[in-house]
């Protein structure tokens, strides 16, 4: 059940609790050592950082009547360049959070008072030298007795996981600590919450999206490129996406949990791991190599088709790109590719996407939405906060066509991880592990746990590239249908959701793009240059090639450039839309002049020059031929316009005239009609030891004239000297 997975694992017997443990600790050690040290501070101090603490079991997660002790298991890790004794550990229980403002601060703001706590246990060992890691295992009662957590009722508390130590030097003092939201459905002892006279209809995105874009080249009729392996390991067994599926499976015959769940998926990553499916290559900084992951595609994919058939699916745009961002390109010409995929979406997985439903990251300006409107999408699924009307009870319009449908902000936010608004806790909010306690809770909160309950929908919406283990992802769904069959929450699809009417209008809150302008500048200037080339190319009649196929995995490599995955690393944008020019300019390096490996000796001074042209794409070609560089040389007539027909060579001879004996060069250029080069430009290195007719006839009539004029000139100056 939690293969691969690392955080907390779910109750059970004793044996399994340990087995799960030993796996949750692993994968929770692989993921904190991804993280950077600031990310991982404890108390700040001059000396940086103390102690790293992992929290690796919680249980139980949800705390029901029948539940009479807690545990908390860890790790902890000195971090300093200091020896730390007297460790020693305690959890603390805040007061129950009455609103959701009380949630908010509780998930990224400081500690607050302890209600209740347990007593101090001493970390094995309880000395670290740095470097050293050591173990923290805290078991306390939750009656309320001495030493023991005290809970007044069902509700949602703030736990605190509180490490205390003594630096070399220095004072004992809180050296790391880890906050996190403990739901309880009722209190040890006592009566269940009972469930609300209206329970909230719940509807659970699930994601089923890449962390990035991965395709650097797609060419036509070959394998398609990834810049990196990195898809094959998140695809296999343990991996993150294969959790995501594999998670889900695990409730497909839950009715209540199977019902109210839809699957977001991202065109772009169904399209690659199809591609990937029938072989591929990876691009390495030595060439590209073949890549590994063929079988786990189609495993992988075939579980996908498996899960979602009969259900509800939605669509992100393709790649998840920023709409407001491709608005900008050349009047919104590559908005099509991102948005008209659910035919693709439905030949990948077998099953069609909800019609005219889309779920978009970050705001859209008035241009998206247009473009919106042209590709039949009349519904958003958004951040509440996106909107100038963040309190909403249900979808609003934004347009005259459009209407956003908000998800849960609160659930959303415990779920992606809270920002810390203090640097120091020493476990980062967005720890996957803590986030899924956190969601948990805040859809426990939501249920009803709060002093009020609300009757308005539920529409809960994970990270878009969630990435909490699958003991986690089981978690989360095992406690969505405690809910749900506690009657806490009703059951809904998303369909029903969206069938209410919108409870009002609004506008979205957009500013300015995440997209920097020297990309879309780049975009544009690449589209331009694709327009002008499909301008110039035919349907070959053998060949049978729809130029516009050729060309379409560049527009989608365009789409790629504004994947909002970008956002997290500086420069990715750019480094994305470079390999957008590659592929460019490997399919106009497709039609070229053959250059001659020797220089060519001019049989008489007038000759062909033989320029051999090649077209290695599947559609005709219609080129410019153009000379520089020919100084001593005349040319002939060359050609304004030749086609070339599809994948063959063709010679075109060009008249040449040598002026003058000797050695010349001459510079043959390809392009477009429209003026795009096409290959690199042929040097021909000529030698000549005569001269052409033409030149030599002129050069004879030119000394004939000057014998008669000098003859004239002599006979005039003999007749004048006689006269005299």
């Amino acid at each position: 059940m939690n293969r691969g997975s690392g955080g907390f694992p779910p109750g059970g017997t004793r044996g399994t609790r340990t087995r799960r443990t030993r796996w949750a600790a692993a994968a929770l050690a692989a993921f904190f050592t991804v993280l950077s040290a600031p990310l991982a501070l404890a108390q700040p101090s001059e000396d940086g950082p103390r102690l790293k603490l992992n929290v690796t079991q919680l249980d139980p997660r949800t705390v029901t009547p029948s539940s009479t002790t807690m545990t908390v298991a860890g790790t902890v890790t000195n971090t300093g360049d200091r020896r730390i004794s007297d460790l020693q550990v305690r959890l603390e229980l805040g007061t129950r959070e009455t609103s959701e403002r009380q949630v908010r601060s509780a998930m990224s703001g400081p500690p607050a008072a302890p209600d209740s706590m347990s007593k101090f246990v001493a970390v094995e060992p309880s000395v670290l030298n740095p470097g050293q890691t050591g173990h923290l295992s805290v078991t306390v009662r939750l009656d309320g007795s001495g030493g023991a957590l005290r809970l007044a009722g069902a509700g949602v508390y703030p736990l605190l996981v509180n490490v205390n130590g003594t630096p070399d030097y220095g004072g004992q003092a809180r050296l790391a600590y880890l906050t996190m939201l403990l739901p309880v459905l009722g209190a040890p002892g006592k009566q269940m919450a009972p469930a609300p006279a209206q329970p909230a209809e719940a509807t659970m995105l699930w994601p089923i999206a890449d962390t990035r874009p991965r395709v650097v080249a797609a060419p036509y009729g070959k394998k398609v490129v990834l810049g990196d392996d990195v898809l094959a390991s998140e695809l296999r067994p343990g991996g993150r996406l294969d959790a995501l599926v594999s998670s889900a499976r695990a409730f497909q015959n839950t009715p209540q949990v199977a019902h109210s769940l839809c699957y977001a998926v991202d065109p772009d990553l169904l399209d690659t791991v199809d591609a990937m499916s029938r072989g591929y290559e990876v691009r390495t900084l030595s060439g590209n190599i073949a890549g590994g992951g063929a079988d786990v595609a189609k495993d992988w994919l075939a579980a996908l088709r498996s899960l979602v058939n009969g259900q509800c699916v939605i669509q992100m745009p393709f790649a998840d790109a920023e709409l407001p961002a491709l608005a900008k390109v050349r009047g919104g010409d590559l908005m099509n590719y991102a948005l008209n995929t659910s035919a693709r979406v439905q030949q990948v997985i077998g099953t069609r996407p909800l019609p005219g439903v889309l779920w978009t990251d970050g705001p859209l300006n008035s241009a998206a939405l247009s473009a919106l409107n042209g590709a039949g999408i009349n519904t958003v699924v958004a951040d509440p906060a996106d909107l100038s009307e963040s309190q909403v009870s249900g979808g609003v319009a934004v347009g005259a066509d459009v209407r956003v449908e908000p998800l849960d902000s609160l659930v959303a936010t415990g779920l992606g991880g809270a920002p810390a608004q203090t640097q120091s806790a020493s476990t980062p909010p967005d720890d996957p592990a803590i986030a899924a306690q956190n969601g948990l809770a805040t859809l426990a909160f939501r249920s009803g746990l709060g002093t009020t309950s609300s009757s308005k929908p539920i529409l809960v919406a994970p990270p878009r590239r969630w990435a909490a283990p699958e003991g986690e992802l089981t978690q989360l769904l095992q406690t969505f249908g405690d809910l749900l069959n506690r009657k806490m929450l009703t059951p809904a699809t998303l369909s029903q959701l969206l069938a209410a009417s919108a409870t009002g209008s609004a506008t979205m809150n957009y500013t300015t793009s995440a997209t920097p302008t020297a990309v879309t500048d780049e975009m544009a200037s690449i589209e331009a240059t694709m327009t002008d080339l499909r301008g110039a190319m035919n349907v070959d009649p053998t060949a049978q090639v729809n130029p516009d196929q050729l060309l379409l995995p560049l527009r989608y490599a365009l789409v790629r450039n504004t994947s909002t995955a970008w956002r997290a690393t500086s420069g990715a944008a750019a480094v994305s839309v470079a390999d957008s020019r590659t592929q460019l300019e490997a399919l106009l390096d497709q039609v070229s002049v053959d250059t001659p490996a020797v220089p060519i000796s001019m049989a008489s001074g007038s000759a062909p020059l033989p320029v051999y042209l090649r077209n290695n794409l599947p559609v005709q070609v219609v080129v410019r031929i153009t000379l520089d560089n020919n100084t001593g040389l005349r040319p002939g007539d060359v050609p304004e316009r030749q086609l070339l027909p599809a994948g063959l060579g063709f010679r075109v001879p060009i008249q040449m005239e040598a002026l003058r004996a000797g050695k010349f060069s001459v510079t043959v250029n390809l392009s477009t009609p429209g003026g795009t080069p096409l290959g690199s430009p042929a040097r021909f290195d000529l030698r000549s030891n005569e001269y052409g007719v033409a030149t030599l006839v002129l050069t004879i009539a030119g000394g004939a004239a000057l014998v008669l004029l000098s003859g004239r000139q002599i006979y005039r100056r003999v007749r004048t000297r006689r006269r005299g």
